[in-house]
């Protein structure tokens, strides 16, 4: 039985393009969910205000590193 190295190798890459790809989805989803929770009407408790907004920048932050900085990352190449 032969190993080959180019094999492992491609199937290596495969697996992390996929685990990559779960990742930006799920980082676009929670971008959505913070831009939802950033919609706030008019007759919102001020109670709830504060929380929502502040879960809101978070999710947004989360949603942007998990997503977009690795699409960046792609898309310029300068993948290490």
């Amino acid at each position: 039985m032969k190993i080959d190295a180019n094999e492992i190798l491609r199937a290596h890459k495969k697996k992390m393009a996929a685990r990559q790809r779960v990742q930006e989805v799920i980082g676009f989803v929670i971008l959505l969910s913070g831009y939802a929770l950033l919609a706030v009407s008019p007759e919102t408790s001020s109670d709830w205000l504060l929380i929502r907004v502040v879960s809101g920048f978070i999710a947004l932050f989360a949603g942007f590193v998990l997503a977009v900085l690795p699409f960046l990352t792609r898309l310029t190449g300068s993948d290490q």
